[in-house]
């Protein structure tokens, strides 16, 4: 069998590789070229055959790169719609040296062609098409991107572009995430304070952020994406993922106690408790939602839904045992049902995370399978419809060296399943926890959301053959200001650095891609680093952040160097640190940085065990104090040691107390912050070595997630003066 008898066996449209079909993505079903070539005028002049056409024309005018006239004489673009279904998404387009002719059963199909063309006028130097027929048809009719705004707010402006981009590649679903824990994002008349409370969070440096999107914002967002064939789907989380609109309105939760929004991740206590007035206020929000999203299709989240305050809560158990329903896991399907039910009497339909399927999801709700590929077919087995989003292949919020673009073009959501005409499709979600700006949206989402359109529109694809067609798009999208990712590596980074020799910290750029360098932000003074590297040599705070232009990417390092009697001295310690938190390396407790985040390289973390440092000054030294620079995070696991002691010697191997302080710090589940222990040394107090010793602070209370488990002790500094 010769190469390309086994390539056009396996990829069908490779048949026509002669055509200018070839480099479409994604790949037509059907191509044949023919005798003739269409030499673009410099005006397409465009006439329909039916006024259900005509928002086409104006699609056209929006997209092509040239003028473009409707109801002319002597027409070179036709379009022609059928009487088909509406949900027929078919098109067929015939190129010929006279000019070019859309047909299609539905405007739908029309779209479709209109960005099949854009995409061939787009690729055509000379301005000139090889004549041909392209007959062209979707494998799935949901072909979906969902954008998490809670976490991190991203500007309408924005959203417009990306649904554009979208629409290119024939996406049809924009899956808006707009309420969170971390913010709640959609204007609601009814409830002013869920934007101008729930909105915004102050952050761990004190710093406010958020921001919401006005209804006027939203209408233009609806029918921009109208207009490209995408239907736009909210989702309203309930009854978890709701502090946010539980410290707007604290009635709503169990306890009335009055919350923050928080600037941590996580899975949070705090959800909505299923009484009456929770219900009234449910409603109103959900029919201001139903007037500005026509959408058939309404998303209420259902996922990740603790059940500790419903326990405790007389109100909810009184319900479970009034409505017989058996327990916690009963009174969500109950909350549920309520709100199916009100969808409905709206003649819309829910759709719910794959949790909705805990003891039967609601008649006629679709179900989105993520926490695996096995939902999928657990969803089918309860007789649900199924949008597939299994997180192993499709959670576009992995870098791409964990999920990269070669496993993401192999992804079939029906592979396996015996039900397939009941999966709808597949959506690819961004989670933002750590995607910070539109340029950083953007180098998660491209190149790998165009290869999931790929196996959405047409099905598996090869690597090697995608990415032949992928790289004049890429082109072309970046030079429209559009900031493209890896396809298999992860973001660029910022790698720290200490060489012991030269007693200096450094930063230096990891994974670049064009555009993106380091800037550095000291004593108000902002330097851009396009060497990539940063000696960090003087005292003082400094913040590190990548930026592409004006975005910013990933989060800023936030550094304090300080110098100090340890700096730069070899540390023994009698535990090693974990190996997924090695710092600076072996100085990282004396390398004179102090960070501000776990994720920023300058920590070591312990799990379970005790800080034990001993390190050596070089000579005989006085000592007046001895501080160790501290991290928590509770919902990562990390707590404040429960004491802190300092010992002094003058050998290495006898060793002297010097002083020691007991934390007894309260442990919260929202706890975080950074901490500095100063410990004292009694006058006179002199020593080469100083041995740190920092006690664990145990197994993790009963209340949090991780109950039982051992907890972790993160530092990342001695300062000895």
């Amino acid at each position: 069998m010769t190469r390309a008898l086994l390539l056009a066996l396996l990829f069908p449209a490779n048949l026509a590789a002669q055509t200018p079909a070839d480099q479409l993505i994604p790949q037509v079903s059907h191509a044949v070229a023919l005798p003739g070539t269409w030499h673009l005028p410099d005006t397409l002049r465009v006439v329909i055959n039916r006024p259900a056409a005509a928002p086409v024309v104006g699609l056209l005018r929006e997209i092509l790169p040239r003028p473009v006239v409707a109801g002319a004489r002597n027409p070179n673009l036709r379009l022609q719609v059928g009487s088909g279904p509406a949900s027929n998404e078919s098109y067929t387009l015939r190129i010929s040296e006279h000019g070019a002719e859309i047909s299609a059963p539905s405007i739908s199909g029309l779209r479709w062609g209109a960005q099949t063309l854009r995409q061939l006028i787009a690729d055509t130097d000379a301005g000139m098409i090889g004549a041909m027929e392209i007959r062209d048809a979707p494998r799935f009719g949901w072909r979906g991107a969902m954008l998490d705004v809670g976490r991190h707010f991203f500007p309408a402006s924005d959203i417009l572009r990306w649904i554009d981009v979208m629409a290119r590649y024939k996406l049809n679903v924009f899956h808006w995430h707009l309420t969170e824990d971390q913010g709640w994002r959609l204007a609601i008349n009814t409830y002013p304070r869920l934007t101008s409370v729930g909105g915004w969070r102050t952050e761990v440096d004190g710093s406010r952020s958020g921001g919401f999107y006005t209804q006027a914002e939203v209408r233009r967002v609806v029918a921009y994406a109208a207009m490209r064939g995408v239907t736009v789907v909210p989702e309203i989380e309930m009854p978890g993922h709701a502090r946010a609109a539980l410290a707007a309105y604290p009635a709503l939760g169990c306890t009335g106690a009055q919350l923050s929004v928080p600037p941590t991740w996580g899975v949070f206590e705090d959800v909505l408790c299923p009484t009456e007035p929770t219900f009234r206020f449910l409603e109103a929000v959900l029919t201001e939602v139903l007037a500005l999203f026509p959408s058939e299709y309404i998303h209420i989240g259902g996922d990740e839904v603790p059940k500790a305050r419903w326990r405790a809560c007389a109100l909810c158990q009184a319900t479970v045992v009034r409505e017989g329903l058996g327990d916690d896991e009963g009174l969500q399907r109950w909350f549920t049902a309520r709100i199916a039910d009100f969808l409905g009497k709206h003649h819309r339909r829910m759709i719910g995370w794959d949790e909705i399927l805990n003891g039967g999801a609601p008649k006629g709700a679709v179900v989105q399978a993520w926490q695996g590929s096995d939902r999928i077919a657990v969803a089918l087995k309860a007789g649900a419809d199924v949008i597939a989003s299994p997180a192993e292949w499709v959670y576009i919020n992995r870098s791409a060296r964990e999920l990269p673009l070669e496993r993401i073009l192999r992804f079939d959501p029906r592979a396996g399943t015996d039900d397939s005409l009941r999966v709808l499709g597949g959506e690819a979600p961004l989670w933002t926890e750590n995607v910070i700006s539109p340029a950083n949206v953007e180098m998660m989402l491209f190149p790998r959301l165009i290869g999931f359109a790929e196996t959405m529109w047409r099905g598996p694809a090869e690597l090697g053959e995608f990415q032949r067609r992928l790289t004049p798009e890429q082109r072309r999208l970046e030079s429209s200001g559009i900031a493209f990712g890896p396809a298999a590596a992860d973001l660029p980074g910022i790698a720290l650095r200490y060489d012991s020799t030269a007693n200096l910290l450094s930063a230096s750029l990891v994974n670049p891609l064009p555009g993106v360098v380091i800037r550095s932000t000291s004593s108000g003074q902002a330097r851009l680093h396009p060497d990539g590297m940063v000696p960090l040599s003087d005292t003082g705070m400094v913040t590190l952040q990548l930026v592409r232009g004006d975005s910013r990417i990933r989060d800023a390092h936030r550094i304090t160097i300080v110098s100090h009697l340890a700096r730069g001295k070899p540390v023994v310690l009698a535990n090693p640190p974990e190996m997924q938190y090695p710092g600076t390396g072996a100085h990282t407790l004396t390398d004179g940085a102090q960070g501000s985040d776990y994720h920023d390289g300058l920590w070591n973390g312990w799990l379970g065990h005790d800080l034990d440092a001993r390190i050596d000054l070089g000579q005989m030294t006085t000592v007046h104090s001895v501080a160790l620079s501290l991290l928590e995070e509770v919902r990562s696991w990390i707590v404040y040691p429960s004491a802190v002691r300092v010992e002094l010697s003058d050998d290495g191997t006898t060793w002297r107390a010097a002083g020691g302080e007991t934390l007894g710090l309260p442990v919260t589940l929202d706890g975080r912050s950074l901490r500095t222990v100063t410990i004292t040394i009694p006058a006179g107090g002199s020593a080469r070595w100083i041995r740190v010793v920092a006690t664990n602070g145990g197994t993790l209370p009963a209340w949090h997630p991780g109950a039982g488990n051992a907890s972790w002790i993160f530092a990342d500094e001695v300062i000895v003066r």
